[in-house]
């Protein structure tokens, strides 16, 4: 199907693309939008400030999950309200992924190009991701679309590595993204451009410094670097439609948690959205979009993710998990699905674009049909996406308590404990789903909470070994538990009296004479244990100064090879 003439030619009709990408992304983030408040359910926790402190780099004792992502938000929360910087990330983020879906599917006819790049924003992936409140991971998605255009257009002109530099800085702002962007720049880059060794080079040195924020603090931190095996089989892809695993996979499905799996993922639609991405395959091989190595990718993806859903594989990652240091990374095995998702929206892509080029030569009236199909099939595929998302992205405030216990901790030394001892909690004064404990969020002070994670009827250990010490001092509490926690340099416990553990813990903490009341809201209340306590764990100076170093070091090693010029050419 020949494009149609845009009044104004190609820059006008990349205008109309990236306005239709904010139409599944606005409706998406229509919470977000339209209601004040922070972005607060699953793990999304946005505060008005996150402290800037040595865990926010990933040191101390627990494992660095969130570096160096946390210590950018602390950043840009010194002039940015939490609660308008996590709009920007969250809605911005989105877009992104649609904006780079359609510049990267060019080949294709402009009806095609509208429906990659809604269906990169409104998919089975990004909703489930979105539902578990993992935004972060999606930075990380949205940039696999910009690295793989990175090096499609350096064939052109060379410009590889200033291409690639931004977005593997924005992949890196979490463990996973740093991974999976960093590995399909290297797969779809190497090779790609005259001069190859150097610049092969330079991209394989860009890589391996994007890894150095996790990296580092991964091998300073005194965490433990394995992981339960048990979350293996608790973190694997799940069946949403008959079959095993692998089926929903296909259909861009299969994420762990039930909760966050849209209702028509387990009917017909569920397998109407398997038959078009099988059929996308097929027409974009032979269309050759994707690319061979950006199909490579996705096939390693779609391996990866299915992995631990079949018994062999759930045994042999559960065996490495505890044993080889990092491996737990592969235990939430849907994540790893990203580089598929791509192959596959593009896929659809050349299928619609097929149709509408056979329509175009025979039946040249139903040319507008084409054109609803491609508009309205993201949405007909997934007519309940926003209910999971809306769910989840609808912003909270926090209550008055909360400011009253951070004029008290902030800046004190000891350790501060959050309790009940859960990670996950529900707070009545948000939505209904358990959601990460904000404290170390909110208060400008060593903050230990649980890392263990309950599922069900089953926990899985964490790996920090001080939350550990901290963990059994409080299950149950005895007459030598403030003295334990004393021991161990804790002088604050916040107790979250609206949990359902919350008054007996308060009553037992109360019975000791040398706990004090400092705050006591109807929703919190601060508790200091006073008296002589051990010293808190400190994070070596010369640790806290390398990793530091280094960020910033990469941060503007990436921008500054992003930023750079092609040299002028010799007259």
């Amino acid at each position: 199907m020949v494009a149609p003439r845009w009044p104004g030619g190609r820059r006008a009709r990349e205008v109309v693309l990236d306005l239709w990408v904010l139409v599944p992304v606005v409706v998406l983030g229509w919470p977000l939008l339209t209601r004040g408040g922070y972005p607060f359910a699953r793990d999304l926790v946005l505060t008005p400030r996150l402290p800037l402190r040595p865990e926010a780099v990933g040191l101390g004792t627990a494992s660095p999950r969130a570096a160096p992502l946390d210590a950018l938000v602390g950043v840009l929360s010194l002039g940015l309200d939490g609660g308008v910087l996590g709009r920007v990330a969250v809605l911005g983020g989105l877009a992104l992924a649609g904006w780079g879906a359609h510049r990267l599917a060019r080949p294709l006819g402009t009806p095609a190009r509208l429906l990659v790049g809604a269906l990169a924003v409104w998919n089975p992936f990004v909703v489930e991701r979105l539902g578990l409140g993992q935004w972060a991971l999606l930075l990380g998605y949205a940039s696999l679309w910009w690295v793989a255009l990175a090096a499609v257009r350096a064939r052109e002109d060379g410009r590889l590595l200033p291409r690639t530099a931004p977005w593997l800085a924005l992949g890196a702002l979490t463990p996973t993204g740093a991974v999976l962007v960093g590995g399909v720049a290297l797969v779809t880059g190497l090779g790609t451009t005259r001069h190859g060794r150097r610049r092969d080079l330079g991209l394989v040195g860009l890589v391996a410094a994007a890894q150095l924020p996790w990296l580092l603090p991964s091998l300073l931190s005194s965490a433990a670097t394995t992981s339960d095996p048990a979350g293996v089989a608790a973190f694997a892809a799940r069946a949403e439609l008959p079959g095993p695993a692998v089926v929903s996979l296909v259909a861009l499905g299969g994420v762990w948690d039930r909760l966050s799996v849209p209702g028509s993922r387990a009917g017909l639609l569920g397998v109407l959205t398997v038959l078009v991405v099988l059929a996308g395959l097929v027409a974009g091989r032979r269309r050759g979009l994707p690319g061979r190595r950006l199909l490579a990718c996705g096939v390693v993806g779609l391996v990866l993710a299915t992995l631990t859903s079949v018994p062999l594989g759930q045994h042999l990652v559960a065996a490495g998990t505890d044993t080889v240091p990092g491996l737990g990374l592969l235990r939430d095995a849907q994540k790893w699905l990203a580089p598929f998702v791509l192959v596959a929206v593009l896929g659809v892509g050349a299928l619609v674009d097929g149709l509408a080029r056979l329509v175009a030569r025979r039946a040249t009236p139903l040319s507008s049909t084409v054109l609803v199909v491609a508009l309205a099939l993201p949405f007909v595929l997934l007519p309940d996406g926003a209910v999971v998302v809306h769910r989840v992205l609808t912003p909270s405030r926090f209550p008055a308590d909360v400011e009253q216990v951070a004029r008290a901790v902030d800046g004190t030394d000891g350790l501060l404990v959050s309790a009940p001892w859960r990670l996950y909690r529900a707070y009545p004064w948000a939505t209904a789903y358990p959601t990460y404990d904000p404290a170390s969020r909110l208060y400008d002070v060593r903050v230990v909470t649980s890392d263990a994670l309950v599922l069900g009827d089953r926990t899985l250990r964490g790996e920090d070994p001080l939350a550990a010490a901290v963990g059994r001092a409080l299950a149950p509490v005895t007459s030598g538990s403030v003295a334990v926690l004393r021991g161990l340099g804790v002088r604050w416990v916040l107790v979250t009296r609206t949990d359902p553990d919350g008054p007996g813990l308060l009553a037992a903490l109360r019975a000791d004479p040398s706990v004090r009341v400092v705050v006591e809201g109807p929703d919190v209340v601060l508790l200091e244990l006073t008296g002589p306590r051990a010293a808190a764990p400190q994070v070596a100076p010369a640790a806290l100064a390398t990793v530091v170093v280094a960020d910033l070091a990469v941060l503007l090693l990436l921008l500054g090879v992003g930023l750079s010029r092609p040299p002028r050419a010799r007259r």
